[in-house]
């Protein structure tokens, strides 16, 4: 069983690093060395990035809007340093994001495929309402 906790940190959140690296260096013109930097991540990380070996679960490029907010945060970094904990929180917020509007559903059932896409309701309840404490 893959909680949707696990499915967002373990294979939805690599693969939106993945396209913020891949626009920064194809549309952005910027270098490894430069991502990384940006990212506070590993130049080797953004190797594997760019060359698929990380992030390559979940297609994202086809995903127009979460695309256009990685695209955002790409060109932000482009112009200004952004630290650690700002990259992350617009992250996570396109995982919610993501998450709440169904565009996972098809990996979580074919990783669980007790999972029903069509019936499911849990992140779209989750992650689309404030919660009370």
């Amino acid at each position: 069983m893959s909680s949707v906790f696990e499915l967002g940190y373990r294979y939805l959140i690599p693969s939106l690093r993945k396209r913020l690296a891949e626009i920064m260096n194809k549309e952005l013109k910027m270098s490894e060395v430069e991502i990384a930097r940006k990212l506070k991540i590993t130049p080797s990380a953004v190797s594997r990035y760019l060359r698929g070996e990380r992030g390559s679960t979940i297609e994202i490029s086809t995903i127009t809007d979460i695309n256009e907010e990685l695209t955002k945060i790409a060109k932000d970094l482009s112009t200004q340093d952004l630290d650690f904990l700002e990259i992350e929180a617009r992250l996570l917020k396109i995982t919610i994001q993501a998450m709440s509007k169904k565009y996972i559903c098809w990996f979580h059932q074919k990783i669980q495929q007790s999972i029903d896409p069509a019936n499911c309701k849990i992140c779209p309840e989750i992650f689309s309402q404030p919660t009370n404490p």
